[in-house]
């Protein structure tokens, strides 16, 4: 599920100095301006989760954020005082909001516990069996052993569910002066500097 950044600048008592005088967020250059910043800060941002942010288990990474990053779009005007950015990448939205993630019917979802089974699906390997629980949850294994009680080792769990807690860190704050509010406005006020120097 894709997840969108609306950001509506609707207090213009944030203003700066030029913007304020100028009402200058109703005008559609200056708010692309500001959109494109939005959408700069936020690839900046999921680079940063990139480096900071590899897998838990080790292994082979996949650069979840790197993906991230890529599928930031370009901004979108709303109404007559917002920027939308949408971020087109199926997993930002669970990550952001949680939630329980359920298994089609008659299916196990297969929760990698091993590094080297870490961005990749369980089909891809051809030596893993299924043990199974009896309260229906289950592993994927791969035998190494014929010792007793040793069921070999363990690639995936088996589950019918598993919840997710959200995480708003996975964005960049919204206000602050750090936050996409104020990169934004700080954008839309140079470049209405740059407006006004280029009339003078």
């Amino acid at each position: 599920m894709a997840l969108s950044v609306l950001i509506e600048f609707d207090d213009p008592r944030k203003y700066p100095p030029l913007l304020r005088l100028s009402n200058g967020v109703q005008r559609p250059d200056i708010r692309r301006v500001m959109g494109r910043a939005i959408a700069g800060a936020l690839r900046r941002y999921f680079t940063k989760l990139d480096r900071e942010r590899p897998n838990q288990l080790g292994g082979t990474r996949t650069h979840f954020w790197g993906q991230v990053r890529r599928s930031v779009q370009q901004p979108e005007l709303v109404g007559g005082d917002g920027v939308k950015v949408a971020i087109n990448h199926v997993g930002i939205a669970q990550r952001y909001f949680g939630g329980d993630i359920e298994a089609s019917p008659g299916k196990k979802l297969t929760i990698p516990v091993n590094p080297e089974a870490y961005g990749h699906r369980a089909r891809e390997f051809t030596d893993l069996h299924p043990i199974w629980f009896e309260d229906g949850s289950g592993v994927l294994v791969r035998d190494h052993t014929e010792s007793p009680g040793d069921i070999g080792e363990v690639f995936y769990r088996l589950v019918k569910r598993v919840h997710q807690d959200g995480d708003e860190t996975v964005l960049p704050p919204e206000d602050g002066k750090d936050g996409l509010e104020a990169i934004a406005l700080n954008a839309g006020e140079e470049h209405l500097q740059t407006l006004v120097a280029r009339a003078a």
